[in-house]
């Protein structure tokens, strides 16, 4: 199997995709998976925009949207992991991970999952010196405030 890694695709899908189907042409080669390694910035719309851990001046629809709305397909299956730039709003929707967009699968931002006959993990999270030793404590991902507020959002 031919994996390819993208570290962080900063919602440049297009480009990504590209350039890979460049490499396998010129390669001869056929990829079977792509793994992004966080910050995909997974935004469908503008509402995403407003939840996109970025600096408002580095906001950008990209072109997730596009594969979100059937108006492109991923040319590979395309999974990703969570980093500390994504659209919250959408991504806690997929608390336990799930289909983005077709072919374009986010596996959460901790955990395990298969692949064929491969087991592909990932944890994300930047490393902070300070933060370290603090431990990360886990809450369900709604409560009932949680669900009002997105009921108001749709």
């Amino acid at each position: 199997m031919k994996i390819a890694v993208e570290a962080c695709m900063q919602g440049e899908l297009d480009n990504v995709y590209a350039t890979l189907l460049h490499l396998e042409k010129v390669e001869n080669t056929k990829i079977d998976l792509l793994i992004c390694c966080g910050d995909f910035q997974a935004v469908r719309n503008e509402n995403d925009l407003e939840s996109l851990n970025v600096q408002p001046k580095y906001r950008r629809m990209n072109s997730l949207w596009k594969y979100y709305s059937g108006q492109e397909v991923a040319p590979f299956p395309t999974i990703f992991i969570g980093g500390n730039h994504e659209a919250s709003n959408y991504l806690w929707k997929l608390y336990y991970g799930g289909w983005a967009a077709p072919n374009i699968y986010f596996s959460r931002f901790a955990g395990v999952i298969e692949y064929g006959n491969i087991s592909i993990g990932g944890l994300s999270g930047v490393y902070n010196a300070q933060h370290y030793h603090l431990g990360h404590y886990k809450r369900p991902p709604y409560d009932e405030y949680d669900v009002y507020k997105l009921m108001q959002v749709q």
